[in-house]
């Protein structure tokens, strides 16, 4: 026991420095880059699995039939952004009814919407196409048919009336945009068309304005469907698997590798009384619209054999899945393409509904959230497939509550609104609660695509990765659905992975949590090459889509739901936090590792007539890893010696710790040209706007070629790791030295 006080003493006088290191502190895959965290080899779980008496409550509380109910009522009526209050304000019923408080928090912030928009192609023998800007009425499908259908659009575009030749792009990557430049091909005045994948739909917009393009076209291929295509011998949804050739994705342009939330509030929480700052850096100044595949094939057969060829560009998915299709370049002599597209922009109110259960330490608190908005009259799957789970989880937990169960914790429910437009509901919220936030919160446990297919997977700090793996192995794989070799929600995670866990990016609700400094996992499951596909953002986003295909029982809605239940529970109510903080240290190590490979694959190549060598030492970070890593394997000593001794006082010190350590990773001011994004470990990347850089202040650097920042950021990520090990108890930062 007096090695216990003496520890306890150690960590006691850290304690006020770090908080005011944390006073001083500021604070959103679906397409992830993968960074690698491997568990060696695939677990043994025990089958079926044992579960404690509370566990089994939460499981056994989640009924398929009333997941669907839920889903039924989200998914039939216009919940755009902006557009929902009624759905608010029936989701904080449900919440109360579930025994727990809840009310609306309201925001306003900038929103748009298209007075009328049009896309026709003008073909060189004077004959038109005019694309269909929404998709075919199906009988099988209702919501296809509402009379008050939300147009497909781009959410932040700019208005225009623009007619030019036009130039297919690929993916508008930058290396695409090269590719045509060196060739000679003339961009500057014209349309760019490009295909969906690779990058965010609005870097492509970027890359095509900051190319002197006057308008972008964006269309969804066939490449990105695997197998299930039409080419290959499945029907079509309604009738199969396969796209409907007139779905369409819609989606923001936003440049959201730039910041998260209101872009007239940036940096600051929006209020009626809020100063209004300039959208332009912000979003895009030429217009954009989205297309379907049936509208992109005569755009591409227009300009066949002219320009460079597929073979000359030698780019990664510039060559499509439409047969007998060239990909070539264009522009095509009198190829024309005329975008007309009024954007209405203005302050809207948006509303949050939040829900309390309060726990008996005030000072600690999990939120665990999911946005209501979406595209279309469905959102099937987003997001009202983690719509659907979260009111099923408010019952199971409001079970627990009438058995007298009151949490350690206090727990949170979020659902936010418009997320779609830029993660602006739940960032204005964590905006306007920040201090508080910084002070009191564990973790945030996004769950966005419950389910778009059985794929599970999840992204999310280190500190909690294993634990959330853990929670896997409790919960029983839906009976029958896609193979009966997956036992367990591990098993699928684990066939699905490799035991891989991506670090965050952007694109949901979670982005303002983590780059203010707050642990976070993203959670969710999607589909594979062989699965039905999943019309993402299209008006086949539908109750009759989920119904049909994406999980026609529910039963892989329920057990997303267990799963995440039974994260919250622990998180909420376990004595110990549970963070495995030496896995955190072998996380931020790996991420050294990838950092690593991008400065050598961006040093340039020696040159006899430069003597200088461009060199980044990267010693500053390793060191201060090294420090970090002592510092979690001796907390995580200090845990088990508190845990087998029940030494609540000890426990409650490193609750603190493991609450707070975190908090030293978000950088003051944010990272380079973007300050709502300050985490130093995973931000966005530049390039891709949802899949996540690594190590951003130094990456972001380095791939822009500005060495002296790279150094500048190597430092200062190096203070931010060192400072985290000071809040865990090992000093390394003298007087909480700032980032």
């Amino acid at each position: 026991m007096p090695r216990i006080i003496t520890n306890l003493a150690l960590l006691g006088t850290l304690t006020q420095a770090c908080q005011r290191d944390w006073d001083a502190l500021d604070r959103r895959i679906h397409h992830q880059h993968e960074i690698h965290n491997r568990h060696a080899k695939r677990a043994e779980v025990a089958y079926p699995p044992v579960l404690s008496d509370v566990e089994s409550i939460l499981v056994n509380s989640f009924d398929n039939k009333s997941i669907s109910d839920w889903s039924y009522y989200y998914t039939h009526g216009d919940h755009l952004g902006s557009h929902n209050k009624s759905m608010a304000e029936w989701t904080a019923q449900k919440w109360k009814e579930a025994g727990f408080d809840a009310w609306l928090e309201e925001f306003p912030i900038w929103y748009t919407y298209p007075e009328h928009s049009s896309l026709t192609l003008i073909r060189p023998d004077g004959s038109r196409h005019k694309a269909n800007l929404v998709e075919d009425v199906l009988a099988e499908d209702d919501t296809s048919s509402y009379p008050n259908l939300i147009p497909a659009y781009h959410a932040m575009s700019a208005s225009g009336n623009v007619t030019a030749e036009y130039v297919y792009v690929g993916r508008g990557t930058r290396a695409d945009f090269k590719v045509l430049k060196d060739a000679g091909i003339e961009l500057k005045g014209k349309i760019a068309l490009a295909n969906y994948g690779g990058i965010y739909r609005g870097t492509k917009v970027k890359n095509a304005q900051d190319n002197g393009m006057v308008g972008c076209v964006i269309y969804t291929d066939p490449l990105d469907d695997g197998e299930i295509t039409e080419a290959n011998g499945y029907k079509a949804y309604p009738h199969g698997p396969a796209r409907n050739p007139s779905s369409i994705q819609r989606g923001s342009v936003r440049f959201s590798s730039l910041y998260s939330g209101d872009p007239t509030t940036v940096g600051w929480a929006s209020s009626p009384d809020s100063p209004r700052g300039d959208v332009a850096p912000y979003n895009p100044s030429i217009p954009s619209i989205p297309i379907s595949m049936k509208d992109a094939l005569p755009l591409l057969t227009a300009i066949s054999g002219h320009g460079v060829t597929a073979k000359e560009a030698n780019r990664s998915g510039w060559v499509g899945g439409f047969k007998n299709m060239t990909y070539d370049s264009g522009p095509a002599p009198g190829a024309l393409i005329n975008i007309d597209h009024l954007m209405n922009g203005s302050i809207a109110p948006v509303w949050d509904v939040i829900g309390v259960i309060n726990g008996t330490n005030e000072d600690e608190v999990v939120v665990v959230g999911n946005h209501r908005d979406a595209w279309v009259i469905g959102g099937a799957a987003d997001p009202n497939s983690g719509s659907a789970i979260m009111i099923e989880m408010a019952n199971a937990f409001g079970k627990l509550l009438k058995k007298g169960w009151k949490p350690r914790r206090t727990i949170i429910f979020g659902s936010w609104d418009a997320e779609e437009f830029g993660l602006q509901g739940s960032t204005e919220w964590v905006e306007t609660h920040l201090p508080w936030l910084q002070s009191h919160a564990v973790a945030y446990l996004n769950i966005d695509v419950g389910v778009s297919g059985p794929r599970t997977s999840f992204s999310g700090s280190g500190e909690i990765q294993s634990f959330v793996i853990d929670q896997f192995k409790k919960i029983l794989f839906p009976a029958g659905h896609w193979g009966d070799e997956f036992k367990t929600l591990y098993d699928m995670w684990y066939n699905v992975t490799k035991g891989t866990v991506s670090p965050l990016g952007s694109g949901s609700d979670y982005a303002s949590f983590y780059q203010n400094g707050i642990a976070c996992i993203d959670f969710g499951s999607d589909g594979g090459r062989k699965d039905p596909i999943y019309h993402y953002h299209s008006n086949y986003d539908s109750y009759a889509w989920m119904s049909s295909f994406g999980d026609p029982d529910f039963k892989l809605h329920t057990a997303m739901g267990q799963a995440l239940s039974l994260i919250l529970y622990h998180i909420a109510d376990d004595t110990l936090i549970p963070w495995d903080l030496p896995r955190a240290a072998e996380v931020l190590t790996t991420y050294l590792t990838e950092l690593n490979k991008t400065v050598v694959s961006n040093l340039p190549p020696p040159s006899s007539s430069n003597t200088t060598t461009t060199t980044l030492d990267l010693t500053p970070l390793a060191s201060s890893l090294s420090t970090f890593s002592t510092a979690a394997s001796t907390i995580a000593s200090l845990a088990r010696t508190a845990q087998t001794f029940n030494d609540t006082t000890l426990l409650a010190v490193i609750n603190t710790k493991f609450r707070d350590f975190s908090r030293g990773l978000a950088s003051v001011g944010g990272l380079p040209g973007r300050e709502t994004f300050k985490n130093v470990v995973s931000a966005p990347g530049i390039d891709n706007g949802y899949g996540a850089d690594v190590w951003p202040g130094v990456t972001d650097s380095v791939n822009k070629g500005d060495w002296e920042e790279a150094r500048e950021w190597v430092e200062k990520s190096a203070r931010a790791v060192e400072r985290a090990a000071v809040v865990l108890g090992v000093g390394g930062v003298e007087g909480g030295k700032g980032v």
